[in-house]
């Protein structure tokens, strides 16, 4: 519904604009016809009092009748141009807009701040905050260093002790998995589209489930 608000409310503002840019147009046209009639009038004048004939009359009145259509084409042509270079330059703006959005989004979703358990009726059962972290290994151990300790899950049987790792780079975090037993896979947020990691890193955003063989980790 909000988009359909926001959506209604441009094409107000695009209307109103363009109203607007017809208004100005017909107010310097009409300054326009004012001008050209002063020169007729005054024509008129001139030929009278210096006595012209009706030939050198019909001449100018029909020079000055072709000076104001041709001005009428061309404020035509003008507004209608001016209305496709409005048009193309609020595409252009709204292009922008829309990038902007994205590119605020992808940021967003790149940004990675918590690592969620999730049992199988997808409630949560632990949280392990990232905070200043850049990498983070998943696995099961109680002497080796492991920053998302799965061994008190109902599957940790499944799970190897460095299972997979979570890696900072400049484009966002990637998941690699460690060598595991039972591999390592993601389900992302975008689309629900699951994906089985191989040998080489994937990447992971805001929203997505990564699963250390049936136990899932959603990232946020």
């Amino acid at each position: 519904m909000k988009f359909l608000k926001n959506w209604k409310l441009k094409r107000e503002i695009k209307k109103y604009q363009k109203k607007e840019m017809r208004k100005s147009e017909i107010k310097e046209r009409k300054v326009n016809y004012i001008f050209w009639g002063i020169v007729l009038i005054a024509s008129f004048g001139l030929v009278y009092y210096f006595h012209f004939s009706k030939e050198i009359l019909i001449i100018i009145s029909m020079m000055i009748m072709g000076f104001v259509i041709a001005d009428l084409f061309y404020y035509s042509w003008k507004l209608k141009r001016d209305l496709i270079m409005y048009e193309k330059s609020q595409f252009v703006r709204d292009s922008r807009i829309v990038k902007s959005i994205e590119d605020k989004r992808e940021q967003s979703r790149n940004n990675i701040t918590h690592v969620i358990l999730k049992n199988e009726e997808g409630y949560d059962i632990k949280t392990w905050p990232v905070g200043k972290a850049n990498s983070m290994i998943i696995g099961k151990s109680a002497r080796m260093r492991v920053d998302i300790n799965l061994g008190e899950t109902a599957y940790s049987s499944l799970i190897s002790k460095r299972h997979a790792i979570l890696n900072k780079s400049d484009n966002g975090w990637f998941v690699e998995d460690l060598g595991s037993l039972n591999g390592t896979g993601i389900q992302r947020y975008a689309d629900n589209r699951k994906i089985k990691i191989g040998n080489a890193p994937v990447k992971v955003q805001s929203g997505d489930i990564i699963y250390i063989s049936t136990v899932a980790l959603l990232v946020k």
